[in-house]
């Protein structure tokens, strides 16, 4: 009778070894979809953090940029009135050359 009990135990033991198995198998791909989770929203948080900061990067540059601009036709206008001076100039000596 000893050696009866013994062998029922045996596959009892298998059994909830075996189960346990397949339940942390299982659970596994829970705890890694809780994870997953967490994680897209955290990257769904960064995202929009940088989304912002590029937002006013785009707009700092673009402010830059337009101020640029503006300089650069000031000082187009400037030098194309002084090429112009320059060019009037050499037309009238020209002109008084071979008068």
């Amino acid at each position: 009778m000893a050696t009866k009990k013994l062998e029922l135990r045996e596959p009892n033991r298998v059994f909830a070894f075996t189960r346990k198995v397949a339940l942390a198998y299982v659970g596994a791909f829970g705890v890694v979809g809780d994870e997953l989770g967490k994680l897209f929203e955290q990257f769904v948080h960064r995202g929009e953090k940088m989304q912002h900061d590029m937002g006013k990067l785009v707009k700092r540059n673009d402010k830059q940029v337009r101020h640029l601009t503006q300089q650069l036709k000031k000082e187009q206008k400037i030098a194309t009135a002084k090429a112009n001076k320059a060019v009037k100039k050499a037309v009238k000596r020209v002109e008084h050359a071979i008068a």
